[in-house]
């Protein structure tokens, strides 16, 4: 259940909810009370496996679950309110009306707040919305965080617990990185980027496999891979040209064999200001 898809995803449970009702009040005959438990019970017992298997966050799977919930109960409010003297058929009670209009405000500002924060906020919306810029030469002002984050271990227990004993691991090994920039990297104009690898003993790390990776921590579109090509023993390097100014994060990954060797650090393209 992408956030994406939020509102397809609440229309065709909501669509799928008024039509089990009516196969229970209507087709076969159950109270309105009875017809509102089973269509709860029948639609949740589809979503939440669902919303196990396509997980997408607390917050959509809450939006979801009280909305579900709502649609299943409110055609049993609203028959079951019908039903009784002559006199108090046809009106409908304040106090469901509140619960009601509770949960529509709840859907309404959730869906909004997962929106922004899953796409950002669009020109046309900021217009409507928000103050005009006063900073000259600014058009349109799109508001989204696009940005990556990189080896997102705490994503699942286990991996966090893998890469903590790899940690360990690569500091019982003892390899020692240095070098770095040949020269202070500019936007767009290729400069060397040269790492130095030994081992614990001050050997040279020969043939391996080094690869590093330059994120931008505002725009994942940025973001530049590469493999550096080893020159000598121990020596590896690669011209490198990063397309924008300012701070960069770097996560260098070294592979000899089995072994694992990776860090993590920041870099600054162009002058800091």
């Amino acid at each position: 259940m992408e956030n994406q898809n939020i509102a397809f995803t609440l229309g065709v449970g909501v669509l799928v909810s008024l039509a089990l009702f009516i196969l229970f009040y209507k087709v076969l005959k159950r109270p309105a009370k009875l017809s509102s438990l089973l269509t709860f019970l029948v639609v949740q017992a589809l979503y939440i496996p669902l919303a196990t298997l396509y997980w997408a966050g607390l917050d959509v799977f809450a939006i979801h679950f009280s909305f579900f919930t709502m649609a299943a109960v409110l055609p049993g409010v609203i028959v079951g309110n019908r039903r009784g003297t002559t006199d108090e058929q046809g009106r409908f009670h304040w106090g469901p009306g509140i619960i009601i209009g509770f949960f529509m405000i709840l859907v309404i500002v959730d869906s909004t707040i997962i929106t922004l924060a899953n796409s950002g906020a669009s020109a046309n919306f900021i217009r409507k919305f928000l103050p005009e810029p006063h900073r000259e030469g600014v058009q349109n002002v799109v508001s989204a965080f696009p940005g990556t984050v990189a080896n997102d271990y705490q994503k699942k227990y286990t991996q966090y617990n893998n890469y903590i004993g790899q940690l360990k691991t690569q500091r019982e090994r003892g390899w020692q990185v240095v070098d770095g920039w040949m020269e202070k990297p500019q936007p767009d104009k290729p400069t060397q980027f040269r790492l130095h690898v030994t081992d614990k003993a001050g050997q040279p790390v020969s043939s391996g496999k080094v690869q590093v990776s330059f994120l931008r921590p505002s725009n994942k579109a940025l973001d530049v891979n590469l493999e550096l090509l080893e020159s000598e023993p121990g020596f590896y390097g690669q011209m490198v040209s990063l397309p924008a100014h300012g701070a960069w994060s770097m996560v260098i990954s070294i592979q000899r064999g089995d072994e694992v060797h990776e860090i993590k650090g920041e870099t600054w393209v162009g002058e800091q200001q």
